[in-house]
Parts: C-alpha cells; sequence; structure tokens
C-alpha cells in the first residue's frame, strides 16, 4: 500500500459561505483537543453542518492522515453505517479497521439523527480500536454515547435593544445571501431594522434566513416581513440540489417531527400552546393523560431536548429548569396540534393550569419568596396571556378567566402591567356570566387596577355593582375590598377624610379577617394618605407596614415600605435620611416601574430640600418618564400633582426656566438603566437632541398607524386590532412595530400616554 499524501481528506474544495460563528467554532475546536467523539447538535437548519466542516478544516493540520467527510443523509439501514464510511475512506467495508488502525485522522459523521444507535455503537467500536482517530459528528438528537461531548448549535443571535456580541451575524447572513440573488444589495441604515426584523421573525435560523434572502428576487424586504405569518408556505425557495428536507423551512420542521415517536410528538404539539415556554409541573399539566402518565412526561420532555425540538434553560424560579421552543418549532407544532384533534383538550389543560398557578401566586407571593414568585409570573406572562386570549374566545372559561385575573391584581399593578391588567379584566368581565363570588372579585380588581389607570369613572360604575354583590353575598372579604377601593378612590380625588374614612374601615377588616397582603396594602394607602394630611400618625403606619416586610421577608412589598417611611422622614425634615431610604429602594432593581416613579419623585423632593435643584429637575423629568413606561397615572392626579408642581415651580425659580426645561427633558426621554443609575447618582444625563416622536402631533405616523395607535391606546391586543380591521395578526404586529419604532417608545402604554397628551394639546 503506497503512503497517503499529505493532508488526504475528503472536506469540499470550497466550503459553502460561512458567516460568523466564532464562538462556536472555537468551542467545537477546544472540545476536540480533549476528547475524541464531539457531537454538534441543534434543530434543522441552525448550522451544524457548515460548522462541522468549517473546524474539520481549521484542524486539518492536526490530522496527518485527513479530515474524512461522510454524508448519513441518505443512510437509512443502521447496518450500512460502517459502509458509508468506509466508501468515504476509499476501502472496503471489511477493510475499515484494518485501514483505520494506526492512522490519525478526523471523521466528520453529518446527519445522525436518524441512526443515533448505530453511529453511537460504531463510533465506540472505532475509538475503542484506533486510538488516533477522533469523531466530529453532527445530528439533531444526541448519540448518548460513552465518552461523547455535546455542543449545543444555537440559531444566529439577533441585534436586540442591548448589543451582544455576535448579535449581527444573522444581520450579516441575510446581507450575504440577499447580495447573491440581487446584486449590490447592502444592509445599510436605512434597511437595517427591515432586515433585523426579518432576522427576529424567523428565529435567527440560517436556513430560515436564507430562503427569506432568496425571496428578494420577487418581494420587497417588507413584503417578506409582512408575509412571515405564514412563515412556512413563504419560506419554499431553497436549492434544488440540497437535500429534500432542507427544500423548505416546512420540510426542514417536519423531519425533526418525524423523528419523534408519536408520544413525543404529543407532548410537542400540546406544550406548543404555552408561548413563554414552560417547567416540568406545566408539561405535566399539559401532557398527562390520553394515554401518556404523569411520571412519563419527565422523559418525554428529555427526548425532546436531547433531539434539539425543546431548548433548556436554567430557570429563575428557585432550581427549576425552563424549557422553550423556537417560534418556527412551536408554530408547527400548533399546526400539528390542530390536525389531531387535540387542540381543545389542550387548551382546556392550559387554562386550568394558569387558575392554578395563579391561585398559588396570591397564596404564597407575600413572604419569602415574594422575588421568586415574581420571576416566576414574569416568566410565566404570555402563558397567562394565551390563557386568557382563549378564554375570552370561549365563554365556558368565564369563571377561570375571572379567577386568572383577579388574582393577578398585585402582579398587574406593581410589575408595571397596570394598563395591560386593566383590559383583561374589563374583558372577562365583558364575558358577562352568573353573578357570582368569582365575578365579585374581577370587579374588585379592576375597580382597583381602573383607579391606577386614571379611569375613574370606570372605576365608580365597577364599585356599584360590587357593593350590590357584596351585600348579596354577605362576603366580609368583598366588603373590605370594596372599602379599600373606594377610600383610594376617593383619595385620589382630593377627598382625603372622606378616603382615610374608608381606608381606616379597610384595614380594620382585613386585620379581623387576618389577610395579611391586603393588610399591608391598606397601610401603604393609608401612610401616604395621612402624608397629604400632613398627620405625624403616618410615619407610624408607614414603620408598621416596613415591619410587617421585614417579618413576612417579602422585599418586593418592602421598596413601597421604604417609600412610604422616606416621604414622611421627608415631611418631618430628616431629607437626607428620606433620601437615603428611597436610594435603598431604587437600588434593589426590581423592575417595578410604579414604585421606581414614586422612588424617583420622592428623590425629587428631597433633592429640591437639600437646594440641588439642577438634581430635582432632572428627578422630576426621570419620574415622569418611568410613569409613561409604566402606564399607571397616579402621578398625574392629585394630590400627587400638587407636590411635584411645588416642586418644580421652586427649581425654576432658582435655577430659571431654560435650565429646569434642559434637565428634565434630558432625563425625560432616558431609559430605564440610565434613570436607575442617575437617580442613585451612578452618573448624569447628558442632554441629547429631541426624538422623532416631538415633532408634531401626528408622530410621523401614517393614517393607519394613527388608526391602529389609536386601538392600541383603547388597549386591544394585535389579536383584537387584526380582527377589528380584518388584518391578518403579523400585519398588525408589524404596524405596532413601527409605530413603536416612530414614536421612539418602548411599550404599548407610552402609545397611549402620547396619544393622552397629544388630545390634551389639540
Amino acid at each position: 500500500m503506497t503512503d497517503p499524501p499529505r493532508n488526504p481528506g475528503n472536506l469540499p474544495a470550497e466550503l459553502t459561505s460561512f458567516v460568523g460563528r466564532r464562538s462556536e467554532l472555537s468551542e467545537a475546536k477546544r472540545l476536540l483537543t480533549g476528547s475524541r467523539l464531539v457531537t454538534l447538535t441543534g434543530m434543522g437548519g441552525v448550522g451544524k453542518t457548515r460548522l462541522a466542516l468549517r473546524a474539520g478544516a481549521g484542524l486539518r493540520r492536526a490530522f496527518p492522515d485527513g479530515v474524512w467527510f461522510v454524508r448519513l443523509d441518505e443512510v437509512s439501514d443502521p447496518a450500512l453505517v460502517p459502509g458509508a464510511i468506509a466508501a468515504a475512506l476509499g476501502v472496503s467495508g471489511e477493510m475499515l479497521m484494518e485501514h483505520l488502525e494506526g492512522k490519525r485522522l478526523l471523521l466528520v459523521l453529518d446527519n445522525c439523527e436518524h441512526l443515533v444507535h448505530a453511529c453511537a455503537v460504531l463510533a465506540g467500536k472505532l475509538l475503542s480500536a484506533t486510538p488516533g482517530v477522533r469523531i466530529l459528528a453532527t445530528s439533531r438528537q444526541i448519540l448518548r454515547a460513552d465518552g461523547e461531548q455535546v455542543l449545543v448549535v444555537p440559531p444566529l443571535p439577533v441585534p436586540g435593544r442591548h448589543r451582544e456580541p455576535g448579535d449581527g451575524e444573522s444581520v450579516a447572513l441575510f446581507g450575504d445571501r440577499a447580495a447573491a440573488v440581487l446584486p449590490g444589495f447592502v444592509v445599510d441604515k436605512e434597511n437595517r431594522d427591515l432586515v433585523t426584523r426579518i432576522c427576529r421573525r424567523v428565529d435567527g435560523i440560517p436556513l430560515a434566513i436564507e430562503f427569506a434572502a432568496t425571496r428578494l428576487r420577487v418581494l420587497s424586504l417588507e413584503q417578506i416581513l409582512n408575509r412571515l405569518d405564514d412563515r412556512f408556505r413563504l419560506l419554499t425557495n431553497g436549492i434544488r440540489t440540497a437535500p429534500a428536507r432542507q427544500q423548505t423551512l416546512e420540510a426542514t420542521v417536519a423531519s425533526s417531527f418525524e423523528l419523534c415517536t408519536p408520544r413525543e410528538q404529543a407532548v410537542w404539539a400540546a406544550t406548543s400552546v404555552l408561548a413563554a415556554g414552560f417547567d416540568l409541573d406545566a408539561a405535566e399539566a399539559l401532557c398527562a393523560g390520553d394515554g401518556i402518565g404523569a411520571t412519563e412526561v419527565l422523559d418525554l420532555v428529555a427526548a425532546l431536548v436531547d433531539k434539539s425540538i425543546l431548548v433548556r434553560r436554567n430557570g429563575t424560579y428557585g432550581r427549576g429548569a425552563w424549557y422553550r421552543m423556537l417560534e418556527t418549532v412551536r408554530e408547527y407544532g400548533t399546526i400539528k396540534l390542530g390536525e389531531s384533534g387535540n387542540a381543545e383538550a389542550a387548551h382546556t389543560r392550559q387554562v386550568a393550569y394558569a387558575v392554578t398557578l395563579a391561585r398559588r401566586y396570591e397564596a404564597e407571593s407575600f413572604g419569602p419568596r415574594q422575588l421568586e414568585w415574581v420571576d416566576r409570573v414574569r416568566r410565566e406572562h404570555a402563558n397567562f396571556r394565551a390563557a386568557l386570549e382563549h378564554c375570552v374566545t370561549d365563554s365556558r372559561h368565564v369563571g377561570q378567566a375571572w379567577e386568572i385575573a383577579s388574582a393577578l391584581r398585585d402582579f398587574w399593578s406593581m410589575g408595571g402591567f397596570v394598563i395591560e391588567g386593566h383590559r383583561w379584566l374589563v374583558a372577562v368581565l365583558a364575558l358577562g356570566g352568573e353573578p357570582t363570588l368569582g365575578r365579585a372579585h374581577a370587579l374588585e380588581a379592576c375597580a382597583y387596577l381602573a383607579l391606577r389607570a386614571g379611569e375613574h369613572d370606570e372605576s365608580r360604575e365597577m364599585l356599584v355593582e360590587l357593593r350590590i354583590l357584596a351585600e348579596r353575598f354577605d362576603d366580609e372579604t368583598l366588603e373590605a375590598g370594596y372599602a379599600q377601593c373606594t377610600g383610594m378612590s376617593r383619595f385620589l380625588d382630593g377627598d382625603l377624610v372622606g378616603g382615610r374614612a374608608r381606608l381606616e374601615k379597610a384595614l380594620s377588616d382585613y386585620r379581623r379577617l387576618g389577610h395579611e397582603r391586603q393588610v399591608f396594602n391598606t397601610l401603604i394607602l393609608l401612610s401616604a394618605l395621612t402624608f397629604f394630611l400632613d398627620d405625624a400618625a403616618g410615619a407610624g403606619i408607614a414603620q408598621e407596614a416596613l415591619t410587617m416586610c421585614e417579618r413576612r421577608q417579602a422585599d418586593w412589598s418592602k421598596t413601597y415600605a421604604l417609600w412610604a417611611v422616606a416621604i414622611h422622614e421627608w415631611r418631618r425634615g430628616d431629607h437626607r435620611r428620606a433620601a437615603s431610604l428611597l436610594r435603598e429602594a431604587i437600588a434593589m432593581r426590581l423592575d417595578d416601574r410604579s414604585q421606581l416613579a414614586l422612588a424617583i419623585g420622592g428623590l425629587a423632593w428631597c433633592a429640591g430640600a437639600l437646594g440641588q435643584h439642577e438634581r430635582a429637575a432632572g428627578l422630576l423629568g426621570a419620574a415622569q418618564a418611568v410613569w409613561r413606561l409604566c402606564g399607571a397615572r397616579l402621578a398625574a392626579l392629585s394630590p400627587y400633582r400638587s407636590f411635584d408642581e411645588q416642586c418644580a415651580d421652586r427649581t425654576r425659580q432658582e435655577i430659571g426656566e431654560q435650565a429646569f426645561t434642559t434637565a428634565f427633558e434630558a432625563t425625560s426621554r432616558a431609559g430605564l438603566d440610565e434613570l436607575i443609575s442617575f437617580a442613585l447618582a451612578e452618573k448624569a444625563i447628558k442632554p441629547r437632541r429631541p426624538v422623532r416622536r416631538a415633532t408634531g402631533p401626528q408622530g410621523g405616523l401614517t393614517p393607519r398607524e394613527r388608526e391602529i395607535s389609536e386601538l392600541v391606546a383603547e388597549g386591544l391586543s394585535n389579536r383584537e386590532i387584526a380582527a377589528r380591521l380584518v388584518i391578518a395578526q403579523r400585519t398588525a404586529e408589524t404596524h405596532v412595530e413601527n409605530i413603536l419604532a416612530k414614536l421612539g417608545f418602548t411599550s404599548r402604554a407610552q402609545i397611549a400616554a402620547w396619544l393622552a397628551e397629544n388630545r390634551t394639546r389639540r
């Protein structure tokens, strides 16, 4: 036998154009230096083969006997795997082991997912018999072979609001492929936003990005984006010479579906209703039954992780794992769920699970696990939305809808979702239904959030019905809730004496009933009211609230208690201690925008009292910015407004109108992170040019966008907007994204506030 040539092998002479993946490429090479078997795993179309080819090419010098590429996608019989490897090496199957003996080479086994057992067994035999051989495999499913190291190949990162290393790789790939079909195309500042949104819509999957780019032959970028609500129909323009499974996006995902067992397919389909992802508890709740035992769900979920259908992420709720599907994968699961005839059963279980979780949040979240529960509900937020969306389309779930929306009242209120929570409660109450205790509790929650949103007239209407139901059921908890809401209503209307009487009744009732969470909420309201009454007794009320939080170890609630104690310290003249308490609350960075707005507003009063007038102006602007972000309207209502106005007037007198406006405007347009840093005196915020939203009442919106912004302000979801205007949901989503971009906003609540402000100006 003649000696082999230097650096033999059969890697393609010209590798397919390769964009990005520096981190994964480096990691693949590192793993291969320490392990003899490395598997690149990930969903179909994510770029495993290209990464393996590039890694193999970069390691040629380390393997004097070559890097050999073995295609297994067309091998259907496991018994033929050794022959396929031998053929790639140019020897007969019988000579494979003998040929490899003493060699130092790398085998790249491509597309092992349908042959995992055969590949795992053969890899074990080859590696034990040939010390100089290493294997780099690509597979949608890990091999589970002895000594295997696994590198998960994720989709390409897509630019977001915060720049991350490599987050432009998806855009770069789109630009590269687009230039191939449309010579002269470049990604520039004019089209980058559209390209980014296309890449985000296809989850950064390289194959899908390439398919989308090829559509530029016949469509514009905006047309491609608008048609991605039916991505499987749009992304069909594959390369004819590519394997069948890569001719279309649907074929790629379908081939993964076919690799799953019927039970795994059932779990994939059922969990597709969970838009935000899920933990094991949710999977068991949705999938157990119909032939799948609760104890089997764990293994089925594990199998879907192994097959790259699910991606495991570390959870923030205790030590629980969290599983997510790419939107493309989830959408395919939804299609298969509809075809199976099990969609209604899955949605029914989804709603039931949402009820269970909301009940647990309400019962357990005022205590040492409060922050864990807040994190968990934030993570489940999209799932609660999906459950409520299903409820409002099916009147059979009206009672469950009431329970979910009302149990989450404090989350809606403190989590920065006042407008959304209010909208959901209005929607579920509009479903009708019998006048039950469940409806009464939903009325109470809706009245409370309506007050937070500045909808006083609506709140009064809710309270009328609530009082009738509370008397009908002779329910003391409802009576206490009615007293709390009416007290808050009078307080915000400026009737401090009447509001105090109602809140004191609510506090007495809640104490007798042992409802500590509502005792705390009422204490906070009373401490604020007595502050505005200039009643020294409020300091003791505020301290009681703080002591309660410390005893219960309820850290989220503690930030409100710190604010309550602080404003009373400010009232008695200890401005530095007040500022210190407020900074302590802000420094917890709990992403509670209502609390943050209150704390920053209090800091403005402290700064003004301490003679820090320019800082006071900046803090007033910052507080307004946060109020706008959270959607609550408390800052615009008496008596809060009067204290802000007094602070602003004193500041203008000290530094002049121009300096006040400059400082105020600099912070009123800043982002949350900047605002928090400024409030903590970590850095100043430099004045900046006005953003586009300041250019006139139309804000640069088209008539259609203006129409949709009005519907957003009404609280309609994208789905509801689509139904109202008879357009595709994705088209509605695109319009909303355009509106946010043109106005320079980040939330729907800001759109509503902007509209209200412009109506006032006109």
